[in-house]
């Protein structure tokens, strides 16, 4: 909620809404309680929220589609998980975490999060952890334990599962492969 995209579709409601001044009255009474709620309690004003969003559908008949998501997340946003996450690949990252970051319910966030990315937020943080340890499997030769262990992976076994899963082989034949393929470029 909140993203200027969302707010382009309300104009046509609020057309049909002004016409009834007990609802635009509730709207905007809806909308004042959402605004108290925000600092201290932000799942209660998305619930005023979208009361005053389901006001809106029916005042418009229920012709305009759901709002409430109506896009994903903004540039902005995705970058600020992608900096939270980079900073705490070493340790557990919730979705609640992640929600936390961006000031949204963990239903919100999730729904959003995955209309933009396409998978669910542990499944991008699985990503993102595998990648990063990639990279460190490219650059040192410290032993697979470690590299999970630095990447928030509880154990090699729990790291080798997820690997396994992201690229289709296990850490150490990768490892072994890209190996095979360094020494090949250096002597050919």
């Amino acid at each position: 909620m909140g993203s200027l995209g969302e707010t382009q579709g309300i104009a046509p409601c609020l057309a049909k809404a002004l016409d009834d001044a007990q609802t635009l009255a509730r709207i905007a009474d809806l909308l004042a309680d959402a605004g108290a709620a925000l600092q201290h309690d932000t799942l209660r004003a998305y619930v005023y929220l979208d009361q005053a969003m389901e006001l809106l559908r029916q005042a418009n008949g229920g012709l305009e589609s759901d709002l409430r998501h109506a896009t994903g997340l903004n540039r902005w946003q995705t970058r600020r998980l992608d900096e939270y996450i980079s900073r705490h690949l070493d340790t557990p990252i919730r979705t609640c975490h992640l929600a936390a970051q961006l000031n949204l319910s963990n239903s919100h966030f999730s729904h959003v999060f995955k209309q933009t990315f396409g998978i669910t937020p542990l499944a991008y943080v699985a990503r993102k952890r595998i990648e990063a340890a990639r990279a460190m499997m490219l650059t040192t030769d410290q032993p697979l334990t470690q590299i999970a262990h630095a990447h928030g992976f509880c154990d090699q076994s729990h790291f080798t599962r997820t690997f396994r899963r992201e690229t289709g082989v296990s850490p150490l034949l990768w490892r072994q492969r890209c190996a095979a393929k360094a020494q090949a470029a250096t002597e050919g």
